[in-house]
């Protein structure tokens, strides 16, 4: 997997996107602490937008560890290439290794979020997500921690 030119990732995000009835939340390899979306996106007109959604949330109960991965990447005839990319990650410790703290990828740009991420619930990572992307989803998609009926 590779990156695109920030540039590029910029222009893609300028128009509206959507996800439209994205599946509801699955486990993600086998662990039920982790959970997975995989959709593809819409332009405005309804049309594929040659770009794929993956969002992955995992909590452990046992370490107490939350992470949220949100990612864009653009179908290309070689594979995926990573657009965007949002990981929140919360410890109940204080993190000495800077690669670990929460940061987002706009194409190859990569930007360390402040000291708020930190604090971050699901709905604040995937409002920043959908802020930076210009995706909306149809309908709302759900917080994974949550049981709704349909």
């Amino acid at each position: 997997m590779q990156d695109i030119p920030e540039y590029e990732a910029r222009a893609l995000f300028a128009a509206p996107l959507v996800c439209e009835d994205a599946d509801p939340w699955e486990t993600f390899k086998g662990n039920p602490h982790v959970v997975e979306v995989t959709a593809g996106l819409l332009d405005e007109s309804g049309r594929s937008a040659g770009l794929l959604l993956k969002l992955i949330y995992h909590y452990s109960p046992k370490t107490r560890i939350r992470t949220c991965k949100f990612t864009v990447y653009v179908r290309r005839h070689h594979g995926l290439d990573r657009a965007y990319q949002l990981e929140v990650n919360q410890y109940p410790v204080k993190l000495t290794d800077a690669h670990k703290r929460s940061h987002e990828h706009m194409g190859r740009l990569r930007v360390t979020g402040d000291a708020s991420w930190e604090h971050w619930e699901y709905d604040d990572a995937i409002a920043h997500f959908c802020m930076q992307t210009n995706v909306s989803f149809r309908p709302p998609l759900h917080h994974p921690e949550h049981f709704y009926l349909r």
